[in-house]
């Protein structure tokens, strides 16, 4: 059986250097716009940040929210971001697919750059426990490829490293009954190979 990949930090990140700290700008600034959006709707109690990595974006959840937990699977990120956040709570999960929190506890979900690493079966098992957790009347913001034409790795073997982009209509769909209120294009530093890097896709009450 072949081993399953290892995220590591240049994995999540694949820029170092000036190019990284801008682009982390960048990301932030959009979270931080669509989390204010949410409070400003009502006070956010709980947020999650599903599949969180090193922690990057997950104090920009805390800046609105009451209480803020980040869901991981990789063991080393779930230790960088605990040594970086002392303050912060980090949870290590088997799978994005069985979070351990109850039904309707967050009013805020973050899901940045996690599905389009999922064959789709995984990928619509994952946005169903999203769905699972939400509160009523609460946000998700969705950050993926959504160049339904990239395709890379095999789906068959998604653990060794795998990345499709899915339009933005097939996350409309899954994630039903919330309705995409917002949507635009992942911005991020000049000079990256591609110029399609996905969208910014905010969920809300329909």
């Amino acid at each position: 059986m072949s081993e399953r990949k290892t995220w590591t930090p240049s994995d999540v990140v694949d820029v170092s250097g000036p190019a990284a700290l801008l682009r982390n700008y960048l990301e932030q600034t959009y979270v931080r716009d669509c989390v204010t959006r949410a409070a400003l709707a009502a006070p956010i109690q709980m947020a999650y940040d599903v599949g969180c990595g090193f922690a990057r974006l997950t104090p920009v959840l805390a800046e609105q929210a009451g209480r803020v937990i980040g869901f991981e699977r990789e063991a080393a990120l779930v230790e960088t971001a605990r040594r970086l956040l002392p303050t912060y709570e980090f949870v290590q999960v088997s799978s994005l697919e069985q979070l351990p929190v109850n039904d309707r506890s967050a009013q805020f979900v973050l899901v940045f750059t996690v599905l389009q690493h999922m064959p789709d079966w995984n990928a619509e098992a994952v946005i169903q426990e999203i769905l699972r957790v939400l509160a009523p009347d609460g946000f998700v913001l969705v950050v993926e490829e959504t160049d339904s034409t990239l395709e890379a790795g095999d789906a068959e073997h998604a653990e060794l490293g795998y990345t499709k982009g899915r339009s933005w209509s097939w996350y409309a769909r899954r994630f039903e009954p919330l309705k995409l209120i917002r949507m635009a294009p992942r911005i991020i530093e000049p000079g990256y190979p591609r110029a399609d890097v996905g969208s910014y896709m905010f969920f809300g009450p329909a």
